[in-house]
């Protein structure tokens, strides 16, 4: 629903406004940048989205400024080292205001305890099914047990098929506007991950996620995992 908003609005503006002469400075201005362009568009995004500002805009917008290739390169830095310092902050930083945050996202914790076991399945899912913003989820995996490195890598791994949907999608739009046609090895690439994400979303959905929301599988001691004590020595 929300990336179809963005594509509604992006076709609202190509009406309203001359988006190849706006699109064409800004880009004219960014390649004056050079390696502080798309440097300087990481670090606005992990600042920005540790805050809570929503991640999409930011993807969409990516390839209008660096072409489809630099900005997956960029998205996918960037989300990666959002989740890694999210998960971070929670659990080294900011522990006991994030937990008490969290416990007005009771769905959130209880699916999080689910991670130890299931680290490989649903820390992709979760990247891709929308139960909480891109920050919380980021927050409340710091608070678990699982290891850092495990965490970041099935992460990085589950960022990969949203974040290049969406910059897929964007340039598709842009083009679309600017143009007046569409590259169809671009229009194919996009549909495909956005099935594959549509795909994993359902399946992710009718397994352990599903299952730990719809039949409560965490009970009285689900919450241990997020708002007990963080034991190093335990595998996850």
């Amino acid at each position: 629903m929300a990336a179809a908003g963005a594509a509604l609005a992006l076709l609202a503006t190509g009406r309203v406004v001359d988006v190849a002469q706006y699109s064409g400075a800004v880009q004219r201005w960014v390649e004056s940048l050079g390696p502080l362009g798309p440097t300087g568009y990481i670090v606005f995004y992990v600042a920005a989205t540790l805050v809570g500002v929503p991640s999409m805009p930011f993807s969409l917008l990516a390839p209008i400024l660096f072409g489809v290739r630099t900005a997956l390169a960029v998205m996918l830095v960037g989300s990666t080292m959002s989740a890694a310092f999210g998960f971070i902050i929670a659990r080294y930083v900011a522990r006991d205001a994030i937990e008490a945050w969290l416990t007005r996202r009771p769905t959130v914790a209880r699916v999080a305890t689910l991670v130890e076991r299931h680290d490989w399945m649903l820390i992709p899912v979760l990247r891709i099914i929308p139960i909480a913003p891109f920050v919380v989820v980021n927050y409340s995996f710091g608070l678990t047990r699982i290891r850092f490195w495990r965490y970041l890598a099935w992460s990085a791994l589950g960022m990969v098929p949203p974040n290049v949907a969406l910059v897929m999608g964007g340039h598709i739009f842009h083009d679309a506007i600017v143009k007046g046609m569409v590259s169809w090895p671009v229009v194919v690439a996009a549909t495909a991950a956005a099935a594959l994400v549509l795909t994993l979303a359902v399946v992710g959905r009718r397994t352990a996620v599903g299952s730990a929301l719809g039949r409560g599988a965490v009970g009285k001691g689900g919450a241990a995992a997020v708002h007990g004590e963080y034991d190093p020595e335990r595998r996850a």
